[in-house]
């Protein structure tokens, strides 16, 4: 899945240019991405419930196995990259972004025609195409970003990339929708589908530069002492934010199941928190009133935290009662709110401060790949302890995952500490003025 990583190192090379890659084919090239790679990312929990019968303990295996093998192809990425970059290189970085769109595209028939041809090798298929889907979608986006940010600078690299963001998470809330009629009786006609579509980005790259554009730096004004310090608890938070969606999206269909909503509505109302962080996204392009506010960070983790634990605990309401399935629709549309909050932030105050080296490589997308990984260890730790107990394994999640953010918290707070420790060493001393 997009993330915000611009990958600014990786728009350079001996063979780039500064002409961009144009911005409509791009964003068309990433709402297709989005909705397929989206939708196995954040979806593979609801396809492996009703198609496998999954539960808690395996939904959060299997989300361990995505959140660890993405760190791997986000960090082979920026290499791979300036490898392709060099002039005795046949592969070209479009031709490796070909490449990666074919492989996921057999990958995602694999489950389907396990299913008709043989039934006993099903389970091993969809662990087959999370194990080879994950890591080419850990070096896929950052490629694209760098597609995206390449040759844009100032305004048109802050408009792109707020196209970019409004584009790609749009397209998750229509896939969790398409989604629906297919996922009680044809759960892995979906991932074919979805395959079709990566085929389909194929032919888009025809219209892609064979080499990223090479990245513009902007003359940036000094940022103030505060973005510096907001842009260090953002980044931090970022990664707490991945931590709660990856604990909530192998858990969802679970809490879903114990509400009693039908098959047919489970992805729609999942989508709530997607919808909502849709909605911040453009509010927060539009409205400017929230830059350089220290309120952004911390409405942003409580939202995250209050969003969680709501949805955690919807079904102790009651099993099927009304109440206990608006407790969790108010409960994702909070989360998307402050993950929105917390993604805008981390992108807005990269770009303000005009730090492209925080940015470098596949670094940043492993940096998130660590919190898709903590947030179903979380729940792992939980099933432990809980004891098979439904109501104990809810407070264990929530008490994990609230001690993770926090503790993500507290780094961020120690890095700003430091940070003005080195500000202030770095300062020029305060002599009087000979006048």
């Amino acid at each position: 899945m997009a993330t915000t990583n611009t990958n600014h190192n990786q728009a350079s090379g001996p063979h780039s240019d500064t002409l961009p890659a144009s911005l409509g084919i791009v964003l068309a090239f990433t709402f297709i991405g989005s909705m397929g790679t989206g939708a196995i990312t954040n979806g593979f929990s609801f396809i492996a419930t009703e198609g496998l019968g999954y539960a808690r303990q395996l939904n959060l295996l299997l989300a361990l196995l995505l959140g660890s093998t993405y760190i791997v192809g986000a960090l082979l990425s920026g290499k791979l990259v300036k490898h392709l970059s060099r002039p005795d290189t046949r592969l070209t970085p479009r031709g490796l972004l070909a490449i990666i769109l074919i492989v996921i595209a057999i990958m995602c028939q694999l489950p389907l025609i396990a299913h008709r041809l043989a039934p006993n090798l099903l389970e091993l298929a969809m662990w087959m195409l999370i194990l080879v889907f994950s890591p080419l979608s850990g070096m896929f986006w950052p490629i694209v970003e760098g597609y995206l940010s390449g040759g844009r600078s100032g305004k048109s690299l802050r408009s792109a990339i707020g196209r970019f963001n409004i584009v790609w998470s749009g397209a998750l809330v229509l896939s969790f929708w398409l989604m629906a009629p297919l996922l009680k009786d044809h759960p892995f006609v979906i991932l074919s589908l979805i395959g079709g579509l990566q085929l389909m980005m194929v032919a888009l790259l025809i219209k892609f530069p064979t080499h990223p554009p090479k990245h513009l730096s902007a003359n940036h004004e000094p940022a103030p002492e505060s973005y510096v310090q907001l842009l260090t608890i953002f980044r931090v938070l970022l990664v707490a934010s991945y931590i709660v969606l990856s604990a909530l999206s192998p858990l969802l269909p679970i809490v879903e199941d114990k509400l009693g909503i039908d098959v047919e509505w489970k992805t729609p109302i999942a989508s709530a928190w997607l919808t909502s962080r849709l909605f911040l996204f453009i509010f927060f392009e539009r409205w400017h009133g929230w830059h350089g506010r220290w309120w952004t960070p911390w409405t942003g983790m409580g939202c995250m935290l209050v969003g969680f634990s709501l949805c955690m605990l919807s079904p102790m309401l009651g099993s099927s009662g009304s109440f206990g399935l608006a407790m969790l629709i108010i409960g994702l549309f909070i989360i998307g709110v402050g993950v929105a909050m917390t993604y805008y932030g981390a992108l807005y105050y990269a770009m303000a401060v005009g730090n492209a080296e925080v940015d470098a490589g596949g670094k940043h997308e492993a940096v998130i790949g660590m919190g898709y990984t903590i947030g179903p260890l979380c729940g792992l730790i939980g099933f432990e302890f809980s004891g098979g107990n439904d109501d104990a394994f809810r407070v264990w999640v929530i008490s994990l995952v609230s001690a993770a953010v926090v503790i993500c918290t507290l780094v961020g707070v120690w890095m700003i500490r430091k940070l003005r420790r080195s500000m202030l060493a770095k300062a020029p001393f305060n002599t009087p003025s000979p006048h």
